[in-house]
């Protein structure tokens, strides 16, 4: 099937920029990218993993052998391993959300973990996907975040692709 999108928008907002095209045409190896934004979410944060995904498919489109991605519940177990996602991005220095949602049977409480881990070459990035820190839920967050999206993929790829570090005189 083909995928093919055309964008309307003043800002261009689901087109990449030329850099960013420029980054993902240069790689010479595999970009694998886990999202950790599957489960069951308030409507924010669906719209956020939706857009995660939309926007990870524009980068699919541009070079698809290279770019591969999948959604990860943070609850799931590493395979081989008794330890959960959740825990190995608290130690990579990903900061949970602990989101409280009102039900009709009371009060459930989820852990969310806003972020994407991007492997290249035997080296590994997070990527983070929302700027809010606390449990609330603000549109304006949300359109943040999504306008920030490439920004924080493009930077997370160029620095996990540079072979050799700049000097500082």
């Amino acid at each position: 099937f083909i995928h093919a999108r055309i964008d309307l928008t003043r800002e261009k907002r689901y087109t990449l920029t030329k850099p960013t095209r420029d980054l993902l045409l240069a790689l010479d190896d595999e970009v694998q990218i886990d999202v950790f934004l599957k489960g069951e979410f308030p409507a924010g944060f669906r719209k956020l993993a939706n857009s995660t995904g939309e926007f990870l498919q524009l980068l699919k489109d541009r070079n698809g052998s290279k770019i591969h991605y999948r959604f990860i519940s943070p609850e799931e177990k590493i395979p081989g391993t008794e330890i959960s996602f959740g825990d190995s991005l608290v130690g990579l220095g990903a900061v949970p959300i602990n989101l409280t949602v009102q039900k009709k049977a009371g009060e459930s409480s989820n852990i969310i973990f806003p972020v994407a881990l991007m492997h290249y070459k035997g080296r590994q990035s997070l990527v983070s996907l929302y700027p809010g820190a606390s449990g609330r839920i603000t549109q304006e967050e949300i359109n943040s975040a999504e306008a920030l999206m490439e920004y924080q993929f493009a930077k997370s790829l160029d620095k996990i692709s540079q072979t050799a570090r700049p000097g500082i005189a």
